[in-house]
């Protein structure tokens, strides 16, 4: 037996219906992934600080060299920073390892590399350093033993 016409149009309907809707929601689901993929904001490269901390002098020198002259018997020294912010908050601790190299990502901003010490020696001054956007700031810490 063959369907009447209303049938047909019916099915056909209901049939282009959920063709149209499937369209539709392919057609929202391709246009919602590609817009949530594109971005105009600029993406910048990571910035932050990279160093090197010194332990000296580490034999006795006889007198306190001059502003110009080189201070023998340096070491590098697995030390302890902290990295304050502008309201001197901590931003960030980093540990440099026994080559004394260490490195930390930040955003741009001011800052305050703050050596820690737990005996009068070594020790070292606190370094302010500004890191500019997609940078990193080379700085080098200088711990003294207080050898002479």
């Amino acid at each position: 037996m063959t369907p009447s016409p209303f049938v047909r149009l019916v099915r056909w309907g209901v049939l282009a219906v959920a063709s149209v809707g499937l369209v539709g929601l392919v057609g929202l689901v391709g246009c919602d992934s590609l817009s949530g993929s594109v971005s105009n904001t600029p993406t910048l490269a990571p910035s932050g600080i990279r160093g090197t901390v010194i332990l000296g002098p580490t034999c006795a020198t006889g007198e306190s060299p001059g502003a110009y002259e080189p201070v023998p018997c340096l070491t590098p020294y697995a030390a302890k920073l902290v990295i304050l912010d502008r309201d001197n908050v901590v931003a960030a601790r980093v540990s440099a390892g026994a080559d004394g190299v260490f490195e930390v990502t930040l955003p741009p901003g001011e800052y305050v590399v703050a050596p820690q010490a737990t005996d009068p020696f070594p020790n070292a001054q606190p370094l302010p350093v500004e890191v500019t956007p997609g940078e990193y700031v080379e700085i080098q810490i200088n711990y003294d033993t207080g050898i002479r």
